[in-house]
């Protein structure tokens, strides 16, 4: 069978194992002579730890080892992943608790048994000394001016101001026609994948070797260059593995405590050792999400173009500042204007500290929350304007025309600058295949029988294809098939089949003739990994690159072969010849190792315009909502398999209902989560997710070669801006005003009674 190429559905190579259960994930990793851990994790929000005595647990039978802060490295901190302001060092966290813990689920020990039920009891056996100290559970807490400082040697529980300034939004605003103001809230969430996290450590050879790391993921690369000076050794001397995994969502991959605890372990007993994680403490230990309050002010001329955003963002991060977690605020800050002209625009973002669960990377990290911010405030506006919401959509879009557009805004040292896409475009094919038109008679036809419909619309932008370099390394083989080594990662998305076909359309060769390996140290040196939509455009253009520099090579060695100079060789589907004579890919990997690497660099990021339309009906008894359609859109810049980009946009749908509608990690004034189990944290059922039409527009990317852009997080961040937008629709004549997320049937039904005297 001839494979396909790029803009083909061909089926996802490596499918069938994973739908035959031959996977293998970490915990199906099992060592000889492989030990269990269990982490004892802190109860308090908030405490200091005076002792920690371990004497009771190693008496039990089966216990080997109890690592507490005396038996970690100072050193052993989690640093920042990406570049930060200046001070937030003071802010980081330590592998263990040390004298402080500052949320419930904080490491206190770690101790290693003989199997997992062992160690699970031991944790009951070790005797921790615990002073409670006054807690800060929320950002409101924290910043009260008798609020006790989380860190010594700290003016503030802020951690950072970051201001954006973009002409003169006070003037503007004072000369608007029309100013409109309000907050918004959106709720802590967490990605809660079907997996759990997890990991196995293999210490070196008494004689010699490295220390393996195996179900380490995202960004392997990175990680090792990070755990290496902490476990003393250098980079070459430990190798991470990447497994297959059930499901990513940002918050997978990230450096946990455990990454650095579990290898230490192992290396002090010199045996393997294995930490897999159950529910409950991934929902207090794995990184949570988007807690974040926005105030907002929206200022408009008299034919509903906008003329100046102000705005104050206060980010919850939760009780250290962990791998990346001054990102997601950050992105929502830079992206908040979103696809539309804001001539001025103002911002000020505060990170603050909490005794909650440290924050970082999920889906889309930041643009849930600014999405639903924005463009609930259009809705208000247009509504205030007498406009449709679709047609001040229209008015403030950003015109192909202008493209590339830059809006002024900075992340992390880099501007907002979109490349290339013709949003008006986006949104005209939504409302086209919603059939808007229709879609409104419809809802005044039911109006007149009961019925409370209401119709939501969203547009933004996603940042993808993230920089700054991705390597891929492609080797021929005698059989005529091909293996395919990158820095990325396989976080479930179909990366595997992604690259197969750009790597075939390159060589004129069938897809399922590429075996594309999960990522492996050992396997490539170099690399940065999965985050941010870039997978499939930084892995992909890398083996664009190697796929030509494979020729390149195979044309020297063709022409030594067949009498004639390089350059008189012609390459066609996996076959070269010269002179009348031929020689294949095959016949000369035969001959001696055929293979060639490259890196693919770039300086900007990659966005995508992409537009949602939600219908839904709502029961004003209960406040029960039920979604009937989604349609939902974006520029993909050049598809490589329709029917991954379909996969994609169905799971970010059935992921952003989710945070729409039911997920919100609550706590207590005491800093205690009050979700447990997944009976506390609602996620969506099948039931919840209704009839879900996808689209994608076209339009080269001016940022690569092959013109692509990331799609894995189009499908979710504009959903609750949606939802949101299209239950005040169906309340509209009850000036229902919803200011968080998630939707619940409580909070619509709190919106509808009277307000009180």
């Amino acid at each position: 069978m001839r494979g396909a190429m790029i803009g083909s559905s061909h089926r996802r190579l490596g499918g069938e194992r994973l739908a035959t259960g031959q996977g293998r994930f970490v915990a199906d990793i099992r060592p000889p002579g492989v030990l269990e851990a269990a982490v004892l994790r802190s109860p308090h929000a908030h405490a200091r730890v005076r002792r920690v005595d371990a004497a009771r647990a190693l008496r039990l039978p089966g216990v080997r080892a109890v690592l507490a802060a005396a038996d970690v490295p100072a050193t052993a901190v989690i640093p920042n992943r990406v570049a930060a302001p200046e001070g937030t060092a003071r802010y980081l966290q330590p592998a263990i608790a040390r004298d402080v813990v500052r949320y419930v689920g904080e490491p206190v020990a770690l101790v290693v048994a003989d199997d997992r039920y062992v160690a699970a009891d031991a944790l009951e056996l070790i005797d921790v000394d615990y002073a409670p100290l006054p807690p800060c559970a929320t950002v409101a807490a924290a910043l009260a001016p008798d609020a006790p400082r989380l860190f010594a040697g700290t003016d503030s529980n802020n951690v950072a101001t970051i201001r954006m300034r973009v002409g003169d939004a006070g003037a503007a605003l004072a000369g608007a026609h029309l100013v409109v103001r309000e907050r918004f809230r959106h709720a802590r969430q967490t990605a809660a994948a079907v997996e759990t996290r997890g990991l196995v450590a293999v210490p070196p050879d008494p004689r010699g070797g490295e220390l393996h790391l195996i179900g380490s993921t995202k960004c392997i690369h990175i990680n090792r260059g990070i755990l290496a000076p902490i476990f003393g050794i250098p980079p070459g001397a430990l190798r991470l593995t990447e497994v297959d995994v059930g499901g990513g969502f940002g918050v997978r991959g990230e450096l946990y405590p455990e990454d650095i605890l579990v290898p230490l372990a192992a290396m002090k007993l010199g045996r393997p050792v294995r930490w897999i994680e159950d529910r409950s403490e991934n929902l207090v230990a794995a990184n949570h999400a988007r807690e974040a309050e926005y105030d907002l002010e929206l200022g408009l001329d008299a034919t509903g173009r906008i003329v100046a955003l102000r705005a104050v963002i206060h980010a919850d991060i939760g009780a250290y500042v962990r791998t990346a977690a001054l990102v997601p605020a950050e992105f929502g800050a830079a992206l908040l204007p979103g696809p539309y002209r804001v001539p001025a625009y103002t911002c000020d973002l505060w990170s603050v500290v909490t005794n909650k669960t440290p924050v970082g990377t999920l889906r889309s990290p930041g643009r849930p929350e600014c999405n639903f911010a924005r463009e609930r405030l259009l809705d208000v506006a247009a509504a205030r304007l007498g406009l449709d919401p679709a047609e001040i959509r229209r008015r403030n879009l950003i015109r192909p025309e202008e493209m590339p557009y830059d809006t002024g805004t900075t992340s992390f040292g880099a501007t907002t600058v979109y490349d290339s896409g013709d949003f008006p475009a986006l949104l005209e094919e939504l409302l086209t295949r919603l059939d808007y038109d229709r879609a409104r008679a419809e809802q005044r036809a039911l109006a007149a029988r009961g019925v409370r419909r209401g119709i939501g619309l969203a547009a933004y932008v996603e940042k993808t294809g993230l920089g700054p370099f991705e390597t891929a390394h492609v080797e021929a083989k005698a059989d005529a098939t091909f293996t395919v080594d990158t820095g990325a990662s396989s976080m479930g998305p179909g990366l595997e089949t992604a690259l197969a076909q750009i790597l075939g359309e390159a060589l004129g060769l069938p897809a399922d003739r590429f075996a594309v390996r999960h990522p492996d140290t050992a396997a490539i040196e170099s690399g940065v990994g999965t985050y941010g939509s870039r997978g499939t455009v930084m892995a992909g253009n890398a083996a664009h690159l190697a796929a030509a520099k494979l020729v390149e090579e195979a044309k020297t060695r063709a022409g030594a072969l067949l009498g004639a100079p390089a350059d008189a060789v012609e390459y066609a589907r996996g076959s070269l010849s010269a002179n009348g004579r031929s020689v294949s890919l095959a016949e000369l990997a035969a001959r001696g190792r055929l293979a060639a690497g490259a890196s693919f660099s770039v300086a900007k990021v990659t966005y995508a315009g992409c537009a949602v339309a939600v219908i839904l009906d709502v029961d004003e008894a209960t406040g029960r909502v039920r979604l009937r359609r989604v349609v939902v859109g974006a520029d993909v810049g050049r598809a490589v398999n329709p029917a991954l980009i379909e996969g994609q946009f169905l799971g970010g749908v059935a992921f952003g209902i989710g945070n729409a509608l039911h997920e919100s990690l609550e706590y207590d004034a005491a800093g205690q989560p009050l979700c447990g189990t997944l009976l506390d944290y609602a996620l969506p059922l099948a039931a919840d997710v209704p009839p879900i039409e996808c689209f994608y527009q076209e339009v080269r990317a001016r940022t690569n070669p092959l013109g692509l852009r990331g799609l894995g997080e189009c499908g979710n961040p504009g959903l609750g801006a949606a939802i949101a937008n299209a239950v005040c629709d169906a309340l509209r004549d009850r000036s229902v005003a919803l200011t968080a997320l998630p939707v619940t049937p409580s909070r619509i039904l709190e919106s509808l009674r009277p307000a009180g005297p």
